[in-house]
């Protein structure tokens, strides 16, 4: 068997090769959870209330603020994109945040653990792998800093480092599975 098929043209599937994407939607609005945590328990108390009013227990209009705050947090995210770097430059990455050394020369153990400086490693790489919103530096630095709370800037470090050291396999979706099996019978 010559190993080549006469389905699939490697030079073809190289030429349309593209590396990995993720997405990860991040509400840049958190501060409204409190207010939807507030109207939720404010909720549950109106719903136990046996209230006789004519004007009802209330439920009605907490149930309209729920609904606003939820679109106004939908409102409110946006979906990153991340794409993997070449394998040039993620192996330069690494090179360019080596290990840190404390005072008396002994390579920070996070660090040795990990092969880089965890410190600096994280955002250059989710930078590297920003493809949209696309930010200048100082707008990078301002929502790394200053908008995103660490668990927000975790999900980009593991999606960036998902995609350049994680494996890459065909994706199954169960909810399309499903549904296939649903309509299957119609």
């Amino acid at each position: 068997m010559s190993g080549k098929s006469t389905l699939k043209n490697f030079t073809e599937m190289l030429a349309e090769a593209k590396l990995p994407e993720r997405t990860v939607e991040i509400c840049l609005r958190a501060d409204l959870v409190a207010e939807h945590e507030e109207a939720e328990r404010d909720l549950e108390q109106a719903q136990k209330s046996t209230s006789t009013s004519l004007a009802g227990n209330g439920t009605g209009a907490l149930v309209e603020r729920i609904d606003a705050l939820e679109a106004e947090m939908r409102d409110s995210s946006y979906t990153f994109v991340l794409r993997a770097v070449t394998r040039p430059r993620w192996r330069a990455l690494i090179a360019g945040h080596p290990p840190r050394k404390d005072a008396d020369g002994e390579t920070n153990k996070d660090d040795a653990q990990w092969g880089f400086n965890l410190e600096t490693f994280y955002p250059a790489i989710v930078r590297a792998c920003l493809v949209d919103p696309e930010l200048t530096d100082e707008e990078f630095t301002e929502l790394v800093d200053e908008k995103l709370t660490d668990a927000q800037f975790s999900e980009l470090v593991t999606v960036a480092f998902r995609l350049n050291a994680g494996s890459i396999d065909i994706p199954f979706s169960l909810a399309a599975s499903r549904a296939r099996r649903a309509t299957s019978g119609e």
